[in-house]
């Protein structure tokens, strides 16, 4: 029996052929992205975090997402300011030295007591500092101006004024006082002003729970010993780590994750579940063609120094966003300031290009690609003059560090001619004042 089916009568006494040759399948060309372009693109893949109510010790921090007003008059009653006397103003019109009025002392009213029956004309009580006091009585006279006389009187040698040592009801704080607004990041003294008015939980908009891994072999995690020359530290998942700590977020760093597709798309499968938002650096064409797998892929060519590759996932039926940077100290650093702190800041929902801004001068002549946007570690002086502090391509974690500003020249540039005014991303929680003052 014959182990392969007949050939076609066409193809009758004809030799084996070779089958035809296959064109190369062109690889895919990817979008080209402005900056701005693709900023916008993935700020369109996020929205602010739901708000929820959240105990009020918990919410020091975290944004406020309704209007806070008073539903209480604080002090809640009318209290005495001094020991004394409670008396009707009006019975003590015209007394004098000469003319002292008296009273009779009808009742005595220490702190915590109730504020007893209401004042009549003619009458008084003895009332301790902070006792409530009953109606009727309109003004304290403190104790050294009264004296007593023995048939439970008191003469009283002058006139008082109107609520004279009264710490009145509402006077403090009143029942529809506006308190707090939505928006205003909340302290600890907002949360003694919402305990003072008798609330114990708020609806707050929790911090944006962020993972933040690095893929790629030859990392050593810091603290660890280098074991080959061709081994290097993972300086990249503490610096985005500590930066979107700086931007509110909670994080949760894995360090580094190996160039393997299981581990890698294991990982991330992980840490869907806790994530609003999932960093990467580094990973190349196997960590996108993971995500390809988990969700919806977009890459792009962005202008932005040397025109890195950026990715973005949509993963799983809750779309959790996951932003891929170029590997590189310097570069994911870049790639963070750009892209993902205004994704943290919308998930805030706080303008995502919050950032302190400053004008500064450049030093020194310097040339770049046109068309490309560039992010340049720089050291901004007291003068308002600006200087690179290494070159187009370091990655050094030092320069970073050594760094005060980040100098952003517009793609439309192509370099910058020496007293060129640029615009200065402020690095870290540096203020203004704070650059200025450097040297």
């Amino acid at each position: 029996m014959a182990l392969f089916g007949r050939k076609n009568t066409s193809d009758a006494g004809a030799p084996d052929a070779a089958p035809p040759a296959q064109p190369a399948t062109p690889a895919p060309q990817l979008t080209r992205r402005t900056v701005e372009e693709q900023r916008g693109f993935l700020l369109d893949q996020v929205s602010a975090l739901r708000p929820f109510g959240m105990k009020i010790f918990d919410v020091p921090g975290l944004t406020l997402c309704e209007d806070i007003t008073s539903d209480l008059d604080l002090p809640l009653v009318t209290t005495s300011r001094v020991t004394g006397w409670g008396v009707r103003g009006s019975d003590l019109v015209g007394a004098t030295p000469e003319h002292p009025k008296t009273l009779y002392v009808v009742d005595a009213i220490a702190a915590g007591d109730a504020p007893g029956a209401p004042l009549v004309a003619g009458a008084a009580v003895r009332i301790e500092e902070g006792a409530m006091v009953p109606e009727g009585v309109d003004a304290i006279v403190p104790r050294d101006r009264g004296t007593e006389g023995d048939d439970d009187t008191v003469i009283i040698d002058g006139e008082t004024r109107l609520f004279e040592n009264l710490r009145r009801a509402g006077s403090e704080l009143a029942d529809g006082t506006p308190l707090l607004r939505a928006g205003d990041i909340l302290t600890p003294r907002s949360v003694a002003v919402l305990a003072e008015v008798g609330l114990d939980k708020v609806l707050v908009r929790p911090k944006p729970r962020v993972v933040v891994f690095t893929v790629g072999n030859g990392l050593v995690a810091p603290g660890e010993a280098l074991t080959s020359p061709a081994q290097r530290y993972d300086a990249a998942t503490s610096l985005i780590t500590a930066a979107a700590r700086a931007d509110g977020a909670t994080v949760y760093p894995l360090g580094i994750i190996a160039s393997e597709a299981r581990e890698i798309r294991q990982t991330i499968a992980d840490q869907q579940v806790r994530a609003d938002l999932i960093v990467v650096v580094g990973g190349g064409e196997q960590l996108r063609e993971v995500a390809d797998g988990m969700g919806e892929l977009d890459e792009a060519e962005v202008a932005l120094n040397r025109s890195s590759r950026f990715g973005f996932a949509a993963l799983g039926d809750e779309r959790t966003p996951m932003v891929i940077l170029p590997s590189g100290v310097v570069s994911a650093y870049v790639g963070y300031h750009a892209f993902v702190r205004p994704v943290i800041n919308k998930l805030n929902e706080t303008d995502p290009l919050a950032a302190p801004r400053v004008e500064g001068r450049v030093a020194d002549t310097f040339a770049a690609a046109e068309g490309v946007t560039q992010y340049i570690p720089a050291v901004r002086d007291a003068d308002g003059s600006v200087r690179a502090v290494a070159g187009a391509d370091s990655e050094l974690a030092w320069d970073l560090a050594r760094a005060n500003v980040l100098m952003v020249v517009p793609e439309s540039w192509g370099g910058a001619e020496a007293g060129s005014t640029v615009e200065c991303i402020v690095l870290d929680d540096a203020g203004t004042q704070d650059v200025d003052s450097r040297q």
